[in-house]
């Protein structure tokens, strides 16, 4: 990975501003050699068990032999994972078998009508997700398909297609899984969910796609070289938030990356959304937004800022009438822009991986946990809980009751 947090930021941040946080930020940082239970998943040897491993790779090929369509149930932190690494990881256009498909990340019954009617003459198996093992969304979607496998196949049969990984052994999926001898995958219940890229939650629907896991955490396992990196960019973040800037784009280049960029935005949301704090994240898919966001950001309010994700390594083919190739013109493209936002005030924080691979993508994620989590500390609030959340989901639960 390579970091340039300076050519685009020049003179919008002033050693001064550095020195507010450099000392608070030292003390941040000694946090992840201390082995706090809340920053477990930074040490890989703790939470990484090589049996379940190894379970998750057997398990996977004997589900692919099977299906021609698996079924990932999850939301939030159970499914942004998977949908990032699987989507990144892959061709555009190829055919998979078997096909990976993504519900309960919504309550649409017409998305689960016509779901059900295209696996209708196919072979399903269901991997399902909730950390919990309560989770609403996840819960009703499953108990839909759950009933809809029982009168596809036989129970010995339903048996051996459905896996479920939960953390909870008294929730309502370890329930379901002793009663119908589901296999059950463990996510550490001391991990926040959407810190579990890096558990079952991902790496098991990732070997479902033929992902290469190993490779994805030993990336993962090396990215904590870059811890100093991460706290440098969670301090410029920081002091962009001072100098009023609300809002961060995350600024992709290759269209693959879209649903990792919503992974980050999960992870830094729900980690620093709190107390009237923490800095907005959104998306731009460059260069499509630059047409449309691209004004706004030029020469509208100057509450945002910039982080590129670029990709050093893609496919690419010959442009003639530039005599260059097209990854060399996005990248000329990807400067050029960072160099007119920086006129605009906008400042930009570029973060480069070597290509679209299992082990770039494991620094990558390990990168941005480690900021997120020291962004949060910066701002004085806890990375790790979500009482937002929580509330939304009792506010559901007491209309439901009254239905």
């Amino acid at each position: 990975m390579e970091f340039d947090f300076n050519t685009y930021v020049k003179k919008l941040v002033q050693k001064e501003e550095i020195d507010q946080y450099s000392q608070e930020l030292d003390h941040i940082k000694g946090k992840f050699s201390r082995g706090l239970n809340e920053l477990c998943w930074y040490d890989m040897n703790r939470y990484v068990d090589n049996q379940e491993l190894k379970k998750m790779i057997t398990l996977a090929k004997e589900l692919r032999n099977i299906s021609d369509v698996i079924l990932i149930i999850g939301i939030g932190g159970s499914s942004m994972g998977s949908q990032a690494m699987i989507q990144a990881l892959n061709p555009y256009f190829k055919k998979s078998k078997p096909e990976i498909i993504f519900v309960g990340t919504d309550l649409s019954s017409e998305y689960l009508i016509d779901s059900q009617k295209y696996l209708m003459e196919k072979d399903v198996s269901i991997n399902v997700i909730s950390k919990s093992g309560n989770t609403m969304e996840v819960l009703t979607v499953f108990e839909l398909f759950q009933s809809w496998m029982y009168k596809k196949y036989s129970d010995e049969e339903v048996k051996r297609r459905i896996v479920v990984t939960t953390s909870s052994y008294d929730g309502k999926l370890a329930y379901y899984a002793t009663k119908n001898g589901y296999e059950n995958l463990h996510i550490p219940n001391v991990i926040s969910g959407r810190y579990s890229i890096l558990t079952a939650a991902t790496l098991f629907p990732m070997a479902l796609a033929n992902l290469d896991i190993v490779s994805f955490l030993k990336g993962a396992k090396e990215g904590r070289m870059y811890l100093n990196q991460a706290g440098i960019y969670a301090m410029l973040r920081r002091i962009f938030f001072e100098q009023g800037k609300r809002v961060e784009g995350f600024a992709i280049y290759e269209p693959k990356l879209s649903k990792f960029v919503e992974w980050t935005k999960q992870v830094f949301a729900e980690s620093e959304g709190k107390d009237k704090k923490g800095i907005l994240p959104m998306k731009l898919i460059y260069t499509r937004d630059l047409h449309s966001l691209g004004q706004f950001i030029q020469e509208g309010n100057p509450i945002i800022f910039e982080t590129v994700i670029s990709i050093d390594r893609t496919r690419t083919f010959q442009v003639d009438k530039y005599k260059e190739t097209l990854s060399n013109i996005n990248h000329t493209v990807e400067k050029s822009v960072c160099q007119a936002h920086l006129e605009g005030n906008c400042p930009t924080l570029f973060i480069k991986i070597d290509g679209l691979d299992e082990h770039s993508f494991g620094e990558l994620a390990m990168f941005f946990m480690m900021s997120a989590a020291m962004s949060s500390y910066l701002f004085h609030v806890n990375p790790f809980d979500q009482p937002g959340v929580t509330k939304y989901k009792e506010m559901i639960g007491q209309n439901l009751r009254n239905l």
